[in-house]
């Protein structure tokens, strides 16, 4: 089953960068979502799976000879898989927001960045990332201001050296499938605080809810509700770590109706009540 993964950004940012240090172990399963999605490794060995095709890697610093990164495009279907060796993954994925990307370059849609590109572009971009990374340690209040100049400059750089034009821009079912999903899951994140049901959520798309359970049951293998509660749930996980609110206003800020509802969905999801897990998470963090 292909899944659509919902990327969060790094705060107000519209980027997201994530560090793997030895935790992708086995195969990340065929999935798919509207951010461009840069992967860089560092070491180890394994192998990606972009739209049908296949590409075994080595991972490389930069003081070494080979090196490969993989461009997913925006809902290209792709899945990673790291072999068990003695050495270690270590890598970053660099993801950038669609509609960003689209007031950088309007005609976004009318191209594809090259899933492969060859050692010399890879070099570079492998380098642009770390010093991405570097800037993330940066103390000044101007800190977004310096990273966003970074991402300007990788944006452009591949925009000059690794792109090709796409071949057909007619839009398939699977495609406009696709762009609806994830047209409903940010208006998902966007109102889960709201008193949101089913029914609210296909009338605002004009569809019936059977169809929107089908989206749901065929781009994410779960139901419209339980994708709703997950969202909600990760909210209130945020809050119990990191404020004092009252239990109760947690709840119906996150669009639970009362404390009984959130303690039920909180059983399901961690095994615990919202007290236990906001005293749990709070004496590890202090541990």
């Amino acid at each position: 089953m292909v899944k659509y993964e919902k990327i969060e950004s790094d705060g107000k940012l519209p980027i997201k960068l994530i560090r793997f240090i030895n935790d992708l172990n086995g195969p990340i399963e065929k999935h798919w979502h509207n951010s461009i999605e840069i992967v860089v490794p560092l070491s180890g060995k394994g192998s990606a799976w972009i739209n049908g095709k296949t590409y075994d890697y080595v991972g490389m610093n930069l003081n070494e000879g080979g090196h490969d990164i993989f461009i997913v495009n925006s809902k290209s279907i792709h899945s990673f898989e790291s072999y068990k060796e003695d050495i270690p993954y270590y890598g970053y994925v660099l993801q950038i927001n669609y509609d960003f990307l689209k007031t950088v370059y309007f005609q976004i849609d009318q191209i594809n960045f090259i899933q492969h590109p060859g050692h010399q572009i890879s070099r570079k971009v492998k380098q642009m990332i770390w010093e991405l990374d570097e800037t993330y340690q940066c103390q000044s209040e101007y800190k977004n201001a310096l990273i966003m100049s970074k991402i300007y400059e990788i944006i452009f750089y591949l925009l000059e050296n690794a792109t090709s034009s796409k071949e057909n821009c007619v839009e398939n079912k699977s495609e406009k499938n696709k762009k609806r999903i994830t047209e409903i899951v940010n208006y998902i994140g966007q109102h889960y605080q709201d008193d949101l049901c089913i029914q609210d959520i296909a009338n605002h798309f004009s569809i019936s809810n059977n169809h929107l359970s089908k989206l749901f049951k065929e781009n994410l293998n779960i139901t419209v509700k339980t994708y709703l509660t997950s969202v909600r749930i990760k909210y209130v996980k945020k809050d119990l770590l990191e404020t004092d609110l009252p239990l109760i206003d947690i709840a119906i800020s996150n669009g639970f109706p009362n404390l009984k509802s959130l303690n039920r969905e909180m059983e399901k999801a961690c095994n615990m009540t919202a007290s236990k897990y906001r005293k749990t998470v709070k004496k590890v963090k202090n541990m």
